[in-house]
């Protein structure tokens, strides 16, 4: 299947940001409204009972290079037995498309593109026994400490991990990180060199 935004969308009047992108950028980079992503899957359930659980969390996207052009992606945690911990990336394709596409600043010089580039982010933590997390883009760079909360699920209850090990990560589906040079693009405000 050959499936693509530009297959229908042909006759759509070119704007300022999709002259700037080029062919650099897939448009559900820009147009996926958010994903939803599950963390904490808890593979010894899965195994044991047969059941899945996580826990959903949406509101971002996350941003990796796929068939040679920026597109969407997703993040999923894992925890295995034994508390190992696991983290993916993978590109995302949803419904959830919106036509407006994000603004350049959505993107570009954010604060999570910074922590990013500079090595670190918080994806998720605890606050009132409740899982939050960052809402937004988030770039997907090789090297960078995405810290998530990690939790163990006993009888029906989400327990935390104390000093989680640092998670294996695994980029999926063809996904790769985005590359320093497009580091340094986000990073920098929207229109400056």
């Amino acid at each position: 299947m050959d499936a693509g935004c530009e297959k229908c969308h042909s006759s759509v009047t070119p704007s300022t940001s999709h002259k700037i992108h080029g062919d650099k950028l897939e448009c559900k980079a820009c147009h996926m409204r958010h994903v939803v992503s599950c963390t904490n899957c808890h593979l010894g359930t899965i195994i044991n009972e047969k059941k899945r659980v996580d826990i959903k969390l949406s509101g971002w996207v996350f941003l990796m290079n796929y068939n040679g052009r920026v597109s969407s992606a997703n993040m999923q945690t894992y925890v295995a037995p034994g508390n190992k911990t696991f983290m993916m990336f993978a590109p995302q394709n949803s419904h959830s498309i919106m036509k407006e596409g994000r603004k350049c600043g959505d993107c570009h010089a954010t604060e999570i593109a910074k922590q990013v580039q500079n090595g670190k982010i918080t994806l998720t933590w605890l606050e009132n026994k409740e899982v939050r997390h960052v809402n937004g883009v988030i770039p997907v760079a090789e090297g960078t400490a995405y810290d998530c909360v990690y939790q163990d699920y006993q009888n029906g209850n989400w327990i935390p991990i104390q000093n989680p090990p640092a998670p294996k990560v695994q980029y999926a589906g063809y996904g790769t990180p985005l590359s320093k040079e497009q580091l340094k693009k986000l990073a920098i405000p929207a229109g400056k060199k």
